[in-house]
């Protein structure tokens, strides 16, 4: 009888997490590019086997992330864990970033990022592709709110918190939070084992999921950190959003935060507006929120108003005006096209006089999607013809035996059928009754 004993399976691929080490470096232009050939990029087919080419992208990645959490602690933010007080890093923790001197802030941004992404990442697409690091990563969006006023009269620069929607995992092994893509990566005992089993082990406290996640930055985080009279803007990037708008929707939530939250910023999401059941909530939506939906428009076109437009193929009825973010395909990418724009509206609000308070402009909406070109056929040459043959059967008038002469002649028509090789008779019209 055979036995294979778990010493004899393949030994799983293991990477140095370090971009040297795996080949690569940082160019001039911000770009990560191959030792061996600078004219490359990042190359994940390094194998035929899927399990090697998975393997290498979790060690990039991770090698990635480092260089942007250096980057990020270099712009003032320091690395958070929760729950709050855990001072033990090999116990089951989420790291966040926080501004090092938030306590002070009379404006706060809170970011909320893909449920799909690293912790400071926007899209791997641009970071380890033409555009670079700091393009592609939350440093370019730090940087760019450090640049801001918190208010009118207040000229310091915003607070920042970036919370952690992507890497809520608890793998004991690495002592680290990882994404679902980075879970399913991670070492396993052998190259052939068939993924990894997600138990209760692999679960943070107060931080289950993506829901409880959301529910701890509001009522921990920024309880913890923040002062009690600072105002709040809110970033929701792609699918994050659903999860911040069903926090915020809820009556008991929105009772305590509506005077707080200066303004909302839905970078890629689609929350419907019929999901909605505070009615308070939604004439906030209308006034102080704004959204910027991928579209071949550039990035600040006025998509729609806060009821949608129907002249669009764009998912517009989200409640509140609808932009353009200049972005047309990838999620990922709309807050990096989109960043001047959003962030400048931030600032607007912000800005805005003491005791005024901002309110969305009622926008003039004459967009519509541009008319599809007609490259079809043209159908008009298809119609039945009186004379001659019928396209549409493929019979011929004459041949099936419906003419004055033919009916004095036969009163039993013969039917006629054409194929390739002309006409063939068919017998009379009761043959084989």
């Amino acid at each position: 009888m055979f036995r294979r004993k778990w010493a004899g399976l393949p030994a799983d691929p293991d990477f140095p997490i370090d971009l040297k080490e795996l080949g690569y470096f940082i160019n001039e232009d911000d770009e990560v590019r191959s030792i061996d050939n600078p004219n490359y990029y990042f190359k994940y087919f390094l194998s035929r086997n899927p399990r090697w080419n998975d393997r290498q992208r979790y060690a990039m990645n991770q090698s990635l992330q480092k260089v942007i959490w250096e980057r990020l602690e270099g712009l003032g933010l320091k690395k958070e864990l929760l729950p709050l007080g855990t001072a033990d890093p090999t116990k089951p923790h989420v790291p966040i970033f926080v501004s090092g001197d938030i306590a002070h802030k009379s404006r706060v941004v809170v970011i909320f990022g893909e449920t799909v992404q690293d912790l400071g990442v926007l899209a791997h697409r641009v970071i380890g592709g033409a555009g670079g690091i700091t393009k592609g990563s939350m440093v370019s969006i730090v940087s760019e709110l450090q640049k801001q006023h918190s208010s009118a009269s207040d000229f310091r620069p915003p607070g920042i918190i970036l919370a952690n929607m992507g890497e809520l995992l608890w793998l004991p092994e690495c002592h680290r939070t990882v994404s679902n893509t980075a879970f399913i990566a991670a070492p396993m005992k052998s190259a052939v084992h068939d993924g990894r089993m997600l138990t209760p082990k692999n679960m943070v406290p107060g931080n289950e999921n993506l829901k409880a996640h959301v529910r701890y930055i509001f009522e921990e985080v920024i309880e913890h950190f923040v002062d009690d009279h600072a105002g709040l803007d809110i970033i929701a990037i792609g699918d994050a959003s659903d999860f911040v708008e069903q926090y915020l929707d809820l009556p008991s939530v929105w009772q305590v935060w509506n005077k707080r939250i200066n303004c909302l910023a839905i970078v890629g999401g689609v929350y419907a507006v019929w999901d909605l059941q505070n009615e308070a909530f939604g004439e906030f939506l209308k006034k102080k929120a704004r959204a910027y939906a991928r579209s071949t428009e550039p990035a600040g076109i006025v998509l729609s108003g806060p009821d949608g437009n129907p002249k669009t193929s764009t998912f517009t009825q989200q409640g509140c005006p609808v932009f353009s973010s200049g972005e047309p395909y990838y999620t990922e990418c709309t807050f990096i096209a989109a960043a001047p724009r959003i962030l400048d509206w931030l600032q607007e609000v912000a800005t805005t006089p003491e005791g005024e308070g901002y309110v969305n402009p009622e926008f003039q909406i004459l967009y519509a999607d541009p008319p599809e070109p007609d490259d079809g056929p043209d159908w008009s040459q298809c119609q039945d013809k009186k004379e001659g043959k019928d396209e549409n059967t493929n019979f011929t008038k004459e041949a099936s035996g419906t003419g004055a002469e033919d009916q004095k002649e036969n009163k039993k028509p013969r039917l006629v059928a054409v194929d390739r090789d002309g006409i063939q008779e068919h017998g009379e019209a009761d043959a084989g009754k």
